[in-house]
């Protein structure tokens, strides 16, 4: 794990060194023709390529033509990689396609060691870099694809495949929910931040304490990844298994911790527990619809009256404040956990009706047929539910809510920091909030048929709840 994300970093910041690379991979020696440098290395191709940065260019091409199918990074270099080398790009092209809302990768590689490169390192760099794609285009992340001439893996790492095919225990942690922060810096930051990540892993490396700088570092995905890079450097200097376990734990809920749980204790498989039961979500979803309709006769736009600030992040927050303290063990009194969560739900989807008043760029982003005002009334807010679906099986109520408390928590920051404007990067954290709180209510119903049952025509959404859940959802 320490390697692949020092890798990913070395990467996209547009490095070849080996004095960086093989403090965290030693055999990359092994394929550089003279020590120094890898010649083949991805990064300065990929950052500097005869002066031209085609992640740059990638970038400013898909914003001002989301269409285009020319957005199109190249690795492999004729005038320089028909020669005998260690080292020629294994990978070769990344294409870049923005189709409804989501942006897809295709992947092109010559030849690919399963085991090393496809497992080790690229399915992991270009994840990382399609994410940050996604945020600086403000759209989704979709599929990613490889096409690939030669998989393989060599004969003398088959007892290391049939160690992991036996060690596998069929579970991600993306089941329940161990999922890592999101990228979050703006294009014209990323290259400060960038130095500061490497100055701060080069302090860690010559033993330094960074704890309280990482703390602070800007970016949340960056920051799990310097968590994780600390590690490497707290075992070298003779953290023993406790420190360890406590520095994996400030981690969190990330699928970071859950590598790193396995990779140094072999203990991931305890980290999950049964899914909860499974919940009808179109019936469950029109439930919803029907409820908003009344309190939308009853309410109107009380709910924005006052604007993003005051209004409406004030109630997400009043929501999620509840939320956290019910699933912390508080008493849920009058208000029921699952009434909690179908508030937060509703007031992260009227959010980003809300944001389409704002901004066309949003507006056309989420609505097929035009307008103007799509907060007012429920029309806006009912298309957006009708739209959305749930991806993979839900965790227990305490991951949901842990992973709808995190996405809470990168809004109210962001909002912070931009009071007015930059309403594509809202809406991307908005529709963060939306996939948790979805998650988190179909996991909470799941958990709590009598509440289920006491919403508008939700008698008949669920399926038997397993012996032995309480009404938390756990075991």
């Amino acid at each position: 794990m320490f390697a692949t994300i020092a890798e990913t970093m070395w990467v996209l910041a547009g490095r070849n060194d080996m004095d960086y690379l093989a403090r965290y991979l030693g055999r990359a020696l092994q394929f550089s023709d003279d020590k120094v440098t890898w010649r083949g290395g991805y990064g300065p191709r990929l950052r500097d390529w005869g002066g031209v940065d085609q992640v740059d260019e990638i970038r400013k091409l898909l914003r001002s033509d989301p269409e285009s199918r020319r957005a199109v990074a190249v690795l492999f270099d004729p005038a320089r990689d028909f020669v005998d080398t260690l080292d020629v790009p294994c990978n070769n092209w990344l294409h870049f396609l923005v189709r409804n809302g989501s942006v897809y990768l295709n992947v092109t590689v010559r030849s690919n060691d399963i085991l090393w490169g496809f497992s080790g390192i690229n399915t992991f760099e270009w994840s990382v870099l399609h994410e940050m794609m996604a945020f600086w285009l403000g759209a989704r992340v979709g599929h990613v694809s490889f096409f690939i001439s030669s998989l393989h893996l060599y004969d003398e790492r088959n007892e290391q495949a049939d160690r992991a095919l036996t060690g596998f225990g069929s579970a991600t942690g993306y089941e329940e929910a161990w999922a890592g922060a999101q990228f979050r810096t703006p294009w014209e930051d990323f290259a400060d931040v960038l130095d500061r990540w490497f100055d701060l892993e080069a302090r860690l490396a010559s033993g330094e304490d960074c704890h309280a700088e990482i703390a602070e570092f800007p970016d949340p995905l960056l920051r799990q990844f310097l968590q994780a890079i600390a590690i490497k450097w707290a075992i070298a200097a003779g953290a023993d298994d406790a420190r360890q376990r406590e520095l994996v734990d400030e981690l969190g809920h990330s699928d970071i911790a859950f590598a790193l749980h396995e990779q140094l204790f072999r203990d991931s498989a305890q980290l999950l527990s049964s899914p909860v039961s499974a919940v009808n979500w179109a019936d469950l979803r029109e439930s919803v619809i029907d409820l908003h309709r009344s309190k939308d006769v009853a309410y109107g736009n009380s709910w924005k009256r006052r604007g993003e600030l005051i209004s409406i992040a004030a109630n997400l927050a009043r929501k999620m404040d509840r939320i956290d303290q019910v699933v912390g063990g508080a008493a849920a009194g009058r208000e029921t956990l699952l009434d909690t969560v179908v508030d937060l739900l509703v007031y992260a989807v009227k959010y980003e009706t809300f944001l389409a008043d704002q901004s066309t760029d949003v507006a056309e982003k989420l609505f097929t047929n035009g307008g103007e005002r799509f907060s007012d009334g429920p029309d806006g807010f009912e298309e957006l539910m009708r739209a959305r679906d749930v991806v993979g099986e839900v965790g227990t109520v305490h991951a949901e809510a842990a992973e709808a408390s995190a996405a809470f928590d990168e809004l109210d920051v962001f909002l912070q920091l931009h009071p007015q404007g930059e309403w594509m990067e809202k809406l991307a954290l908005a529709e963060r909030l939306t996939a948790t709180a979805l998650r988190l209510m179909l996991a909470v119903a799941a958990s709590d048929p009598d509440g289920v049952d006491a919403l508008p025509g939700c008698g008949t959404v669920m399926t038997a709840v397993p012996a032995g859940c309480d009404a938390s959802g756990g075991r």
